[in-house]
C-alpha cells in the first residue's frame, strides 16, 4: 500500500504519517524539504532562485529513489507532486515540465490524503515560512496540482472538521478500506467528449481526464480534446478501427476490461454523447455482465453541436416541431431498426449520424420513402472546430456537391429539413471566425 499524505507547511502533515504508518506497519518516506532545512539551517526561500533549482532537483532524485525502493508500500510525508508546487512557489516554474513528465508522479499513489489548510494553529518553529499566507497559497497551488494528477478515486481531501488526530487517522483507514474494495474490480467513466471543441466539455469531463489513471478514446476524438488528459494517464487508441467491437465480436475493447479488472480508474471516452450512437448502452451491458462498476457522464451530442455551430436550429416554431436522430449505417436488411417509409413521411427534422459512406444511398432512400428531392439538406463536417465545414443542398443535391467540396469523410452527419434554410441567416460561426 503506497499512501502519501500531503498539504502545507502547518497543517499536521508529519504527526498524521507517524500515526498511520504506526497503524498500518508500513515504512515512512520522510519530507525531504524539511531534512534540507534541518541539514543546512537554509530555507529554499533563503536561496538564490538558481541554487533553489538545483537544490530541487536534488530533492527529487531523493524522493523517487526512496519510493521505488519501499515496493511493498510506505507512508509518505508530502508527495511527489509537491515537487512540482516547489518549483511554482520558488520562481523555478521551468522544473514544472521537468517533474510532470515523469510518468509516475501522483499517480503511483494507492490513495493519496490532502490535509485542510487553516484548521489547527500555524506555528513558527524555524523550518517552516514565517508567513502563515505564503503557506496558504502554497496549499491553493499544491490542491490544483493534485486534482490534475492523481485519479479521483485516490485522491481523498480531509475535511475541515477533522482537526484532531484520531478523527484525521479514521478518516484515512476508512478510505483506505473503501478504495481497497473498488479496486477489486477497478471502475469505467463512459465519458461524452462532445462534438469536438474542447471549450464544450463539461466540467465532470474535463475533470475526469485530468485525474484519470487510463484514458481509452475512439481515433475521431481531436487532439485539442485529447490535450485535456493529464500526464499521469495511460493513452489507449481503441475503437472498432482499433480492434473495436464489430470486427472482433466484442463491444469493449480488451485493454478497458483488463485495466479495470487491474482496479484501475478507466475513462472511455467517446465523440459526442455515450448514449447516443455511442454504443454507450452496449459497453455498459457488458461492464455490468462484468461485475465492473461504471459511471455514465453525458456529453454534447454530436448533432447538437454541428447543428448549433452551422446555425440550424433543430426545432423552429414555423418549421418543425420535432427531431429524430438516425444512423446513417443501417439502410437496409434484416438487422436494421430504421423505419424509413416513416421518415420518408414524416416532416420534421432529422439528422443522420455516420451517413458519410452511405450518403447518396441515404438521401435517395428518403426521396423514395416520401420526401420531396428538393427537401432542403446540409452536410457538416469536423463540426464545433476551426475546420468546419458546411455543404447545404438539397436531397436531391447534396451528395454530388459534398463530393466537388471534397469534404467527404468522417466526423460528419446531415441535417435534413426546412430549418436548413436558417443557415443562411444564422451561421454565427462562420462570421466569428472570419471576425465580421
Amino acid at each position: 500500500m503506497r499512501i502519501a499524505i500531503t498539504g502545507a507547511a502547518g497543517v499536521g502533515k508529519t504527526t498524521l504519517v507517524n500515526a498511520l504508518a504506526s497503524r498500518l506497519g508500513l515504512p515512512i518516506v520522510p519530507e525531504e524539504t524539511r531534512e534540507f532545512v534541518l541539514r543546512t539551517g537554509k530555507r529554499l526561500a533563503q536561496l538564490p532562485v538558481p541554487e533553489r533549482a538545483q537544490v530541487l532537483r536534488e530533492l527529487w532524485a531523493v524522493r523517487r529513489r526512496r519510493e521505488e525502493e519501499q515496493r511493498e508500500g510506505f507512508v509518505a510525508d508530502n508527495c511527489a507532486t509537491d515537487f512540482a508546487a516547489y518549483a511554482l512557489q520558488h520562481g523555478c516554474a521551468e522544473l514544472v515540465p521537468e517533474f510532470f513528465e515523469t510518468p509516475a508522479l501522483g499517480g503511483h499513489y494507492d490513495a493519496l490524503f490532502v490535509l485542510p489548510w487553516g484548521v489547527i494553529p500555524y506555528e513558527r518553529d524555524g523550518i517552516r515560512s514565517d508567513s502563515p499566507m505564503d503557506e496558504m497559497r502554497y496549499q491553493l497551488v499544491l490542491e490544483s496540482l493534485v486534482r490534475r494528477s492523481v485519479s479521483a478515486a485516490r485522491l481523498h481531501f480531509v475535511p475541515d472538521s477533522h482537526a484532531s488526530l484520531e478523527e484525521r487517522v479514521r478518516f484515512c483507514e476508512e478510505a483506505l478500506g473503501r478504495g481497497r474494495d473498488e479496486r477489486r474490480g477497478g471502475f469505467v467513466s463512459l465519458v461524452g467528449a462532445g462534438p469536438g471543441d474542447p471549450g464544450l466539455l463539461t466540467v465532470r469531463a474535463r475533470t475526469l481526464l485530468q485525474q484519470a489513471e487510463v484514458v481509452a478514446y475512439d481515433a475521431l476524438i481531436p487532439p485539442a480534446v485529447l490535450a485535456e488528459i493529464g500526464p499521469q494517464a495511460e493513452r489507449i487508441l481503441v475503437g472498432h478501427r482499433n480492434q473495436g467491437s464489430t470486427q472482433a465480436g466484442y463491444r469493449l475493447h480488451p485493454a478497458v476490461l483488463e485495466r479495470a479488472r487491474a482496479g484501475r480508474h478507466v475513462v472511455r471516452l467517446k465523440q459526442g454523447d455515450p448514449f447516443i450512437f455511442g454504443r454507450g448502452g452496449e459497453e455498459a451491458e457488458e461492464l455490468l455482465e462484468a461485475g465492473i462498476a461504471y459511471e455514465v457522464v453525458p456529453g454534447i451530442s454530436a448533432a447538437l453541436g454541428a447543428a448549433a455551430y452551422a446555425g440550424i436550429p433543430l426545432t423552429h416554431r414555423q418549421y418543425a416541431s420535432d427531431v429524430s436522430f438516425v444512423t446513417g449505417h443501417d439502410l437496409e436488411g434484416p438487422r436494421s431498426l430504421t423505419n424509413w417509409e416513416k421518415l420518408g413521411a414524416a416532416g420534421g427534422t432529422l439528422v443522420l449520424f455516420m451517413a458519410t459512406r452511405k450518403l447518396e444511398a441515404n438521401l435517395a432512400r428518403l426521396v423514395e420513402c416520401g420526401r420531396s428531392p428538393q427537401t432542403p439538406a446540409a452536410y457538416i463536417a469536423a463540426a464545433t472546430s476551426p475546420e468546419q465545414v458546411v455543404v447545404v443542398g438539397t436531397l436531391e443535391t447534396l451528395a454530388e456537391q459534398v463530393r466537388e467540396h471534397n469534404v467527404l469523410g468522417p466526423p460528419a452527419l446531415v441535417v435534413v429539413g426546412e430549418v436548413v434554410r436558417l443557415r443562411e441567416r444564422l451561421s454565427w460561426f462562420e462570421r466569428q471566425e472570419r471576425g465580421t
